[in-house]
């Protein structure tokens, strides 16, 4: 049995269309593309969703046998999953983001821890809603969604997004920094309040410390606020979900 060129680089793009760009969405999709994940079990586990999606998937096109019109095909379908894993790791960024603000809010940025996945030193409450929003990405099935939408990517063969859709990406960083901004909203307004009051009563009562009684005073209320608040942030960070699933699917085709 001769098998020719064309029929050789048929079945290697069955396999290689959906391996790079499942490639590209480990690099920065939240959970897969993390420093705590092994490399080995990345490998494979790029190459078993590959596999599983050549099987799946309809007749795609023969890969480029041409070295530069291969490297080229290469790197576009990396940066595309790069680009889809993206669009969560705003998501997640932003309710990370959250607690940062809050934190420098309440006057508790001094607390630093030094986490994996994060460069450098970063705030705790960073680094605990960061966590919250990992795990809330992972109880509503965001994995299975980015998988998802990699997989309907290909629907309308092997080509990238629109460019309308990639512009709607660039404006997404502006909605998750305004988003970020109204779940950091309670703590924000009860740190003002307790300023205001420490400050007047300093004035009043000048032997007030303002470092020993204003310092405490405002990481405890912001503490409490934020406590309190977090039965109230469901509906603001399902908004998020929902407003990046909407440009996944402007990127798959799907808007």
């Amino acid at each position: 049995m001769v098998l020719s060129e064309h029929q050789i680089m048929l079945w290697l793009g069955q396999f290689l269309w959906p391996f790079l760009r499942v490639t590209g969405l480990f690099l920065t999709a939240p959970i897969f593309g993390s420093s705590m994940v092994p490399n080995i079990v990345k490998a494979v586990l790029v190459a078993a969703l590959a596999a599983a999606l050549a099987l799946w998937l309809p007749a795609l096109p023969a890969f480029p046998g041409d070295p530069f019109s291969a490297m080229y095909a290469g790197v576009t379908q990396i940066a595309y999953g790069a680009m889809l894993g993206m669009v969560m790791q705003l998501v997640i960024s932003a309710v990370a983001c959250a607690g940062e603000i809050a934190g420098l809010a309440m006057g508790l940025s001094f607390a630093e821890l030094s986490f994996r996945d994060t460069p450098g030193v970063t705030p705790v409450l960073y680094d605990i809603m960061l966590w919250a929003g990992l795990l809330g990405f992972m109880a509503v099935g965001g994995p299975e969604w980015l998988f998802a939408a990699v997989a309907g990517t290909f629907q309308n063969g092997v080509g990238v997004g629109s460019i309308s859709s990639w512009a709607a990406l660039a404006g997404l960083g502006g909605t998750m920094i305004s988003s970020a901004v109204i779940l950091a909203m309670p703590v924000l307004a009860v740190s003002l309040c307790v300023n205001l009051t420490v400050g007047l009563a300093t004035v009043f009562s000048p032997q007030m410390n303002l470092l020993t009684i204003g310092f405490p005073l405002l990481i405890l209320a912001g503490l409490w606020v934020m406590e309190g608040a977090v039965f109230y942030t469901g509906h603001v960070i399902a908004q998020l979900m929902a407003a990046g699933m909407a440009a996944l699917a402007g990127m798959a085709g799907h808007g």
